[in-house]
């Protein structure tokens, strides 16, 4: 460990996320003052026609890519790929003599739709106001085309093409991919590995002062390894959990990952989630006044009831025929999603029996996933209304104040009672870093990751 934090070195306090102008302009200059260390290539173009570039450091064998904002509202990775950047070119022998391919922005579109919030404050309120995150479908790092019972699942995005070209030219032993999540405690998914691996991950997340994630794995079919540490499963491993529960894999998950896809190359895979806020009565295992069952049922009822607000929103939309907009297609997708979510409440409930919640369960339930879905919602039906829905008729009038009413009502309990303490992005950054490294190192040394 004592030789991943001299590779990581010290992190400077960071008070925001880099733009994608703002990396894109900081690796230009990185690799015009050291030609000898770096050099930019295009991968591809977005669906807007903005390039996809890499920036490769070094020459050797094993080769590693590293993937920056494959959910644009992630955008810790790309502060942690500045940080790394300039140390690979800094100190050599950080570059473990392998071939580094790191890609600043997978989706530098969906990516400025988030950026009036990059610069801070940091606040759940203001995240929310400027949020953006689009359709499983349209999440560059879930539309590989994958095999599934017979029928191949997943259309590549020409961000996916240009990620498919280079694991194709590359061949890499590693891909780190960086992610970032609102609220709770850190976590990471694994390919493969061993105890001393993850062991090692877990310790990172303390030694970066970043609490480890208690809960459940997001991903279908995924099981826990170490504490804030989970087996990565394929899409088959996710759609066999999914279908199980009648649910339709494809509409939930897209297409394949980065994992099916270059799994033909043997590549291992790491995926960081870290979070942005953290609050200690996530922790609280007390029980409540609350049964489970109660608990569960009221979120699927507050589920609902944002699918019936969408639905208000989305029907001013212009008539069919014209091409919808990102929002209007968030909105859309969030809607199928809450649906989904709000009948697997339901489903937990009726398990439930008499069990009672703990205070933490309650405020989860609560206070991270009720309250992140209704300030998402909130925020992005304002911005359809502000940019994507320009008449200005009675109905929009309405729904426009409607919304803004909801919004200023749920952010204000939400920042009076749950605000979250917001962790500080250099501990963040080193953490993330620490854990590409350290998977590095374990790739150039042979052993599992």
């Amino acid at each position: 460990m004592d030789d991943i934090g001299a590779i990581v070195g010290s992190v400077d306090r960071i008070d925001g996320f880099p733009t994608v102008d703002q990396l894109a302009v900081f690796l230009a200059e990185l690799a015009a003052a050291r030609p000898d260390r770096v050099r930019l290539t295009d991968i591809g173009r977005s669906r807007n026609g903005e390039p996809i570039r890499a920036a490769r450091i070094g020459t050797g064998e094993p080769h590693i890519i590293v993937l920056g904002n494959p959910h644009p509202n992630e955008p810790l990775g790309m502060a942690t790929i500045r940080h790394l950047v300039r140390r690979l070119v800094e100190d050599e022998s950080a570059v473990l003599g392998a071939s580094w391919h790191i890609v600043p922005c997978l989706d530098p579109d969906g990516t400025r739709l988030n950026e009036a919030w990059f610069g801070g404050p940091m606040t759940r309120t203001d995240v929310a106001r400027g949020f953006y995150r689009p359709p499983s479908s349209q999440q560059p790092e879930w539309c590989f085309p994958v095999a599934w019972r017979g029928t191949t699942i997943g259309t590549p995005l020409p961000e996916t093409t240009a990620l498919m070209t280079l694991i194709d030219r590359t061949r890499p032993a590693l891909i780190a991919s960086l992610h970032n999540a609102d609220f709770g405690g850190g976590f990471f998914y694994c390919s493969g590995g061993d105890q001393s691996y993850w062991a090692a991950l877990t310790g990172l997340l303390a030694a970066a002062q970043v609490p480890v994630y208690r809960g459940e794995p997001d991903a279908p079919g995924s099981r826990a390894v170490a504490p804030g540490v989970f087996r990565l499963p394929s899409f088959s491993t996710m759609a066999e959990t999914l279908a199980a529960a009648d649910a339709d894999p494809a509409t939930v998950l897209g297409g394949g990952g980065s994992l099916d896809y270059a799994g033909r190359y043997g590549t291992a895979v790491l995926v960081s989630e870290l979070p942005l806020w953290v609050d200690a009565r996530i922790d609280d295992d007390s029980p409540s006044q609350q049964c489970s069952a109660e608990v569960l049922d009221a979120v699927a009822k507050a589920y609902r009831e944002l699918v019936a607000l969408i639905d208000g929103a989305v029907e001013l939309c212009p008539t069919p025929g014209r091409a919808p907009g990102p929002f209007e297609q968030a909105l859309r997708a969030m809607r199928t999603d809450l649906t989904a979510m709000a009948a697997a409440k339901e489903m937990g409930a009726a398990r439930a029996g008499e069990r009672i919640a703990t205070r933490g369960e309650v405020f989860v339930e609560n206070y991270v996933w009720i309250a992140m879905m209704r300030l998402r919602v909130c925020g992005m039906a304002l911005r359809l209304l502000g940019s994507e829905v320009r008449d200005g008729t009675p109905a929009v009038a309405r729904e426009r104040s409607r919304f803004g009413t909801l919004f200023d009502r749920w952010s204000g309990e939400i920042e009076a009672v749950a605000p979250g303490v917001v962790v500080p992005l250099e501990h963040l950054v080193r953490a993330q870093a620490g854990a590409i490294v350290l998977a590095a190192t374990r790739v150039c040394s042979g052993l599992a990751v």
